[in-house]
């Protein structure tokens, strides 16, 4: 299973891309970091539990155009008690914050889960990121993971909480980056 899951990732970073809150100039971004799937609990009875933690978490997002950014992640549950793997895309609108130290994103998209079967989920979302240097943030979202009626048999609706550590790639000569760059470091 985690080879198909790997499969399933090297075809998402080849057909997606986005970043949080990247620009026309910072196009690439990857991330690391961990997640947890939070399930309500009067779901705690079926599942016998209500959380399973995400580590590693891994994601590769692209700058499209004006506000717009795609991304792709994997994410794995260490745990096989409560299996839990994740294929997830999603497309970001950045309300325009993409050149501020804060960013912002409202984020819709899709997954593959592999729990016990493999089920599709639908994504609906937030997140942001707080730009520490030109390259460097910490990034955060939180996504509700709906499944269709015929799936709620076997997988149940739920949330999807993650954080990581995020670098942009910039195409662009350090004094390049000095005479055009418009965002500050947040101790500046």
């Amino acid at each position: 299973m985690i080879k198909k899951c790997i499969y399933l990732f090297s075809l998402s970073i080849l057909f997606t891309t986005g970043i949080q809150s990247q620009d026309i100039s910072n196009k690439w971004a990857i991330n690391i970091g961990s997640g947890i799937v939070i399930y309500p609990g009067e779901y705690d009875p079926y599942l016998g539990f209500r959380y399973t933690e995400q580590f590693p978490r891994f994601s590769v997002s692209r700058y499209m155009f004006k506000n717009i950014t795609f991304s792709g992640a994997l994410s794995i549950s260490p745990n096989q008690r409560k299996k839990y793997t994740t294929l997830d895309g999603e497309i970001r609108y950045d309300f325009g914050t993409s050149e501020n130290i804060i960013s912002i994103y409202a984020l819709i998209g899709g997954s593959i889960t592999d729990t016990k079967t493999l089920h599709l989920t639908l994504n609906f979302g937030a997140g942001g990121t707080l730009w520490v240097s030109d390259s460097w943030g910490l990034n955060s979202q939180l996504m509700y993971k709906d499944v269709s009626e015929f799936a709620k048999i076997y997988q149940k609706p739920h949330f999807y909480a993650g954080g990581g550590i995020v670098y942009r790639f910039s195409n662009r000569t350090t004094s390049q980056k000095k005479a055009t760059w418009n965002r500050k470091r947040l101790w500046d």
